[in-house]
């Protein structure tokens, strides 16, 4: 599927990214940081349980809002490359623990989002 990207694309990206990434530091302020990777991951795979459904169950959700949410906030939001700093800075253990108290939940966390949007367009 081909796209031609445009300068409005790639501002609101960068405008959804920016949100996300000062979001995710305020919660590494308020929480360890270990805490904070944990608390972004589930919540911000939630949310993108929510916005990818929203489509499938509610209605339309328009092209720009998507790459707000999802590419720029949400991608920005989350992070997988302080989950992996923080897997390999870990003893084995505990390595595996953190991980799937990362990935389970996430996971989890979509299929959540998802269950909502369907309850949801089954109310109206």
């Amino acid at each position: 599927m081909s796209r031609d990207w445009d300068l409005k694309d790639l501002l609101v990206i960068g405008c959804g990214g920016f949100l996300g990434a000062v979001a995710r530091f305020a919660f590494y302020q308020s929480l360890t940081s270990v805490k904070g990777t944990l608390a972004v991951n589930v919540l911000g795979s939630f949310c993108l349980g929510l916005l990818m459904y929203h489509s499938d169950y509610l209605g339309y959700v328009p092209p720009r809002t998507r790459l707000f949410l999802g590419i720029g906030f949400l991608g920005s939001f989350t992070t997988f490359s302080s989950f992996a700093v923080y897997a390999f800075q870990m003893s084995f253990i505990t390595s595996l623990i953190f991980m799937c108290a990362n990935i389970l939940p996430g996971l989890l966390g979509v299929l959540l989002g998802r269950a909502c949007i369907i309850y949801l367009g089954r109310r109206r």
